[in-house]
């Protein structure tokens, strides 16, 4: 029971931080300037991550999708992560939620792979 639940959550948290990036919310915006990436990558990234939750959420259904999002996510935290640590020069606790995020895809991938 554990699980469908803690997928769904990893998926609500993507789903609303890719709107975040997606509508370009300006805190958002301020955040994506210290990591030195153009405007236009956040808008994919956070396009990415709409796509990866709602395919998150429907592998609840089918377990391939769970495990491509679970994939596609475990990448896009691994970079999240870099540019808060290397390209931001941020402390490890603002890439707190992104380590989370990364567990968590990394379990949702594992529980539907193997």
């Amino acid at each position: 029971m554990l699980a469908p639940i803690l997928q769904v959550v990893l998926a609500v948290f993507l789903l609303i931080g890719g709107f975040i990036k997606v509508f370009r919310v300006p805190f958002q915006v301020d955040h994506w300037q210290h990591y030195h990436y153009p405007l236009w990558f956040m808008s994919v990234t956070g396009a990415l991550e709409i796509l990866g939750a709602l395919a998150m959420i429907a592998g609840l259904w089918n377990r391939h999708l769970a495990a491509g999002s679970a994939i596609l996510f475990v990448i896009l935290m691994l970079g999240a992560i870099h540019a808060h640590l290397f390209r931001a020069e941020q402390p490890f606790a603002m890439a707190i939620p992104a380590s989370i995020c990364l567990i968590l895809a990394v379990w949702v991938m594992i529980r539907n792979v193997v």
